[in-house]
């Protein structure tokens, strides 16, 4: 009997403590390494939120390295009740967690509230490599927050999942051809 119950805590220790975010899969057109002016369309899917303490998912924040000089947004979160998911380039919220560029869901009962959905939830953005002469930082990451990490949500412990990479790398510097010089 001893077994069992110290097999049962440690299930319901891990269900308190889990991470929230389940599967991910992206995929990155085309692929790597990039120069200067190269365009990269990332599709991200997140197949499914587990909402611990009823954390639900509230925002999807890209983490970009400095050679990406350009983001444009090409298809929002494919999942959201309750609200909508905004594109937004800089949010603080509640808990003070500073914000952008992503999509933030906006719940129309209560602003700092997520969405109860649960995935699967896919999105895509186009990413424009700088134009640039040093090999800047080209990685990108996507973090995944729940209600409860932005303030807007309070029952217990929250979840805080690891930044998914998606990409590292650096700008390829291609050096300049020039004609041969002719001195006279």
């Amino acid at each position: 009997m001893g077994k069992l119950f110290t097999i049962l805590l440690i299930f319901v220790s891990s269900l308190s403590f889990g991470q929230c975010v389940g599967n991910q899969t992206v995929s990155v057109i085309p692929a790597g390494p990039y120069q200067a002016g190269d365009v990269v369309v990332v599709t991200y899917t997140l197949w499914n939120f587990n909402q611990v303490n009823i954390n639900w998912i509230i925002a999807f924040e890209l983490d970009l390295g400095s050679g990406w000089c350009g983001v444009q947004p090409l298809q929002s979160p494919s999942m959201g009740a309750g609200g909508s998911w905004l594109w937004d380039v800089q949010n603080t919220y509640p808990s003070g967690l500073n914000f952008g560029p992503g999509w933030r869901f906006q719940n129309t009962g209560n602003a700092n509230w997520g969405t109860s959905s649960t995935g699967p939830f896919t999105m895509r953005v186009q990413l424009t490599v700088c134009q640039t002469c040093t090999a800047d930082d080209l990685s990108v990451g996507i973090n995944v927050y729940g209600d409860c990490q932005t303030g807007g949500w309070n029952n217990g412990n929250c979840c805080s999942d690891p930044t998914y990479q998606i990409y590292n790398g650096v700008v390829q510097i291609v050096p300049p051809i020039t004609q041969p010089i002719n001195h006279y």
